[in-house]
């Protein structure tokens, strides 16, 4: 029985079987009362002690990335998804929250204490924090300066460029257009994230869909799957007016399968779902899959079937299999990227649902590949000036009312917020101030606009500042552990993976007893995860460790007692008298 419950990190099993403990441990309604939460706690504690860092060289990366998934997000949507499964929701997980190692990311860029899309996504995949609404350049290109973005010296080499130089496969997979601000970041250099089309750009510089296409790296990505086709050139009676136009009367999708074709290559261009579960990954070298003329659907719009679009999950999937077939190994990038969309423009139930759209992702991913040799890192680029407020009871609809009117105007206010944005709705009556009263609207409506204290226009409600969530899985992600610099990301997925500046520098230090700073803990881990006891008991063992003092050097020694827990356990009794209510 013991042995039957001895999971490790190590398994796409275990961590799928944790994500299902979390959402599932409540049955019925009610206070769960003190005996459920000190059983959680020790819970937890036994899954802590039975963790161990995984030091192998990542074969394989994945960085998911929630795009404006900021810790606000992060919370509401796990509640929303445990409400959508009949639960209060408080108490379920993300697929990420259950992996083993999580940090905060500082998320600022070099000229902006608030940071945009195009300067965060240089810091994670390139590791260098930059000018606010540039890509893949240092912070020496200021914006809009095309000529010093032709300057080479300033360009930032990417984490998919270094996973190329070492032989490995790549690809990106996105719910925004290819040449938005997070993918653009993996292969191009430009002063203007704006220059996704040749029609937009200053001076002579290159624009992002043809850096995709022709230059290096972005012509050797082996599957990318996303929207786009009018920046690509692709001609349609579908004019997205938000979205750049080519004027060079150039199709870069024809272009992009001339160019691997002369070289003979199995090249696949796809435009719907069912094309793209029609790709044989045996028989294609490479993948373009473009499913909109701009972004793709919001998850609450996405046509499902055969002439719809795919979902992320699919398109994971899918990239997943294709890069698997690479010996060196893979680095893909997967983004969620119309969660930042919806919150723009103040509808958090549109967010919630890409959210839990990446989620599946995400679990799907970990069906997929063998977390011995895959390191997943789960994260977002930055934050929105969303929040839950008020006092609303446990299990009360995420989406709805706190319950409790203002205690001023006596109105009643929802539990989601935004301090600025487009859900601004304020009249003056009678000389005085009023706010729309939400209680007389469904705010659980997909186009329900949340409640914002400063008016902004539609899709600009502004970013936030705070740090954001990562959550990380498989060899070296024990390198998250504490509160980084966002451009930490790209240089610890580079080390894991023995890739880029990490090349020649990322030995594993040695685990024996008598290496310092670890061995102490690596010999609770042993006695934690090791052979079951013969004795139910706790078993008492003295360890002594000798180490250097960090004052002045010298030999030090401590003894400490290792204690292991009875593997069988699943409850424990709660110690002392009841609580007292009320304390």
């Amino acid at each position: 029985m013991a042995e039957s419950r001895r999971l490790s990190w190590s398994s796409p099993r275990s961590i799928l079987l944790l994500v299902v403990l979390g959402v599932t441990c409540r049955t019925g309604s009610g206070l769960e009362g003190r005996q459920h939460w000190w059983n959680v706690a020790r819970r937890e504690l036994r899954e802590a002690l039975n963790t161990r860092d995984n030091w192998n060289v990542a074969k394989n990366v994945i960085l998911f990335l929630g795009d404006g998934m900021g810790i606000t997000t992060n919370t509401a949507a796990r509640i929303f998804k445990g409400q959508k499964l009949g639960m209060n929701g408080e108490e379920g997980y993300l697929s990420w929250e259950r992996f083993p190692n999580a940090a905060l990311m500082k998320t600022y860029n070099e000229d902006k204490q608030v940071p945009d899309s195009a300067a965060t996504a240089t810091a994670f995949l390139c590791g260098v924090k930059t000018n606010f609404f540039t890509i893949g350049l240092d912070s020496s290109v200021k914006l809009d300066d095309c000529t010093a973005s032709k300057n080479k010296a300033t360009h930032t080499p990417s984490i998919l460029q270094w996973a190329q130089e070492a032989g490995k496969h790549t690809g990106i997979v996105t719910t925004t257009r290819i040449t938005h601000a997070t993918p653009a970041a993996t292969y191009a250099h430009v002063a203007h994230r704006n220059w996704e089309c040749e029609s937009e750009v200053k001076g002579s510089c290159t624009d992002i869909a043809h850096q995709l296409v022709h230059d290096n790296p972005g012509r050797n990505v082996k599957v990318i799957l996303g929207g786009g086709r009018q920046t690509m050139g692709v001609k349609s009676t579908v004019v997205d007016d938000m979205t750049c136009q080519r004027n060079d009367s150039r199709d870069l999708t024809k272009e992009w399968l001339r160019s691997k074709m002369v070289k003979g290559h199995k090249a696949r261009y796809v435009t719907t779902a069912r094309a793209l579960a029609q790709v044989d990954p045996e028989k294609t070298d490479f993948l373009l899959g473009l499913f909109a003329e701009s972004h793709l659907p919001f998850e609450v719009d996405r046509r499902p079937g055969s002439i719809g679009t795919p979902s992320l999950k699919e398109m994971t999937v899918k990239a997943l299999r294709f890069l698997k077939k690479s010996d060196e190994g893979f680095f893909l990038l997967v983004e969620g990227g119309r969660i930042d969309h919806a919150l723009h423009d103040n509808l958090a139930h549109r967010a919630f649902e890409e959210v839990v759209a990446m989620d599946a992702a995400v679990s799907a991913a970990l069906k997929e590949v063998d977390l011995e040799e895959t390191l997943i890192v789960v994260t977002a680029d930055h934050s929105h000036v969303m929040t839950i407020n008020g006092y609303p009871t446990r299990g009360n609809d995420i989406l709805g009312l706190v319950g409790e009117k203002g205690m001023v105007d006596n109105l009643h206010y929802t539990t989601l917020m935004f301090t600025n944005g487009p859900g601004y709705n304020y009249t003056v009556k009678n000389d005085t101030v009023m706010r729309h009263d939400p209680s007389t609207v469904d705010t659980t409506d997909v186009d329900y606009r949340y409640q914002a204290a400063v008016p902004m226009p539609p899709i600009k409600e502004t970013h936030g500042g705070e740090d954001v969530g990562l959550w990380a899985i498989g060899p070296m992600s024990h390198l998250f552990h504490r509160t980084h610099e966002q451009h930490y990301i790209a240089h610890a997925m580079a080390y894991a993976a023995c890739i880029g500046p990490s090349l020649d520098d990322c030995k594993r230090p040695s685990h024996s007893t008598s290496s310092s700073g670890r061995s102490l803990r690596h010999y609770y881990e042993d006695l934690a995860i090791g052979t079951p006891r013969k004795s139910p008991q706790d078993t008492k063992v003295t360890h002594t460790e000798v180490f250097k003092s960090p004052v002045d050097g010298s030999e030090q020694s401590a003894s400490a007692p290792v204690r292991s827990c009875r593997e069988s356990e699943v409850s424990y009794s709660v110690p002392g008298p009841a609580a007292t209510p009320g304390q």
